[in-house]
């Protein structure tokens, strides 16, 4: 599967798993019918009120207009998540690894009429199993990417909060809050996986991480747990005492 990697501010790699042509058009599927039955429900509302509507212009350009509304509006209000992109558990990121602004969502937004509505789609098919990144047109232009999390073990901080309690915790490595939160996600989805597979990638994934945390930080071998995954739970638990 095609992957996509951000570099933080830190200079810590973030490796996440592109979606797909077929998890992109089943978010954009689910969408379109949450459209078509908003849209509906908006014309019968306006309808039952007495407006005087054009049916034929309605038809013709009406939808296009509120397809465009929808998608830039859900996505940044949602941090780039539609409706079909939460059920998929898909999410729309920059390139550059800052969150996208309402100028990317409305590029993107903008760009739907190229990519799906003029060309049936075809052409953001193409460029979606084509490219090495799984972007269409939109996505080129606004440099951004969708990604799927739902195998990005660690999405969300709140898991990094279940890994112990922190009552009179007493932080062994302060230097760990010139990290950033997006840096201990990296750790947790590196934790999170060598637990649930072990083999010798992971071992090695987890090896590497520590060594170069250890670097960023300027944390001595001797200064350090007996394993690396004890260091990095250790780092995990420093972060939120100290941050949150």
């Amino acid at each position: 599967m095609p992957a996509v990697t951000i570099h933080t501010t830190q200079n810590v790699r973030i490796d996440y798993e592109t979606a797909g042509i077929g998890l992109r058009i089943g978010a954009f599927a689910i969408d379109l019918i949450v459209i078509l039955l908003s849209c509906f429900l908006l014309l019968l509302c306006l309808q039952l009120l007495g407006a005087d509507l054009n049916l034929h212009v309605v038809r013709e350009y009406g939808i296009i207009f509120y397809l465009i509304l929808y998608f830039f509006f859900s996505e940044m209000l949602s941090r780039g998540q539609t409706v079909g992109k939460k059920i998929l558990k898909l999410r729309i990121i920059r390139l550059d690894g800052e969150d996208p602004t309402p100028a990317d969502f409305l590029i993107r937004s903008m760009f739907l009429l190229l990519d799906v509505v003029f060309t049936g789609g075809v052409l953001a098919v193409l460029l979606i199993v084509t490219g090495s990144q799984n972007q269409r047109l939109g996505d080129l232009i606004a440099r951004t990417v969708v990604i799927n999390t739902q195998h990005f073990g660690g999405v969300s901080l709140r898991d990094i909060l279940t890994i112990r309690k922190r009552a009179d915790h007493e932080a062994r490595f302060p230097a760990v809050q010139r990290l950033s939160d997006e840096d201990m996600l990296l750790v947790k989805q590196t934790l999170t996986r060598h637990r649930l597979y072990g083999n010798r990638a992971h071992r090695q994934a987890l090896r590497e991480l520590a060594e170069r945390i250890a670097g960023l930080l300027d944390v001595a071998e001797g200064d350090r747990p007996d394993s690396d995954e004890a260091f990095l739970e250790a780092l995990l638990l420093d972060y939120i005492v100290l941050t949150r």
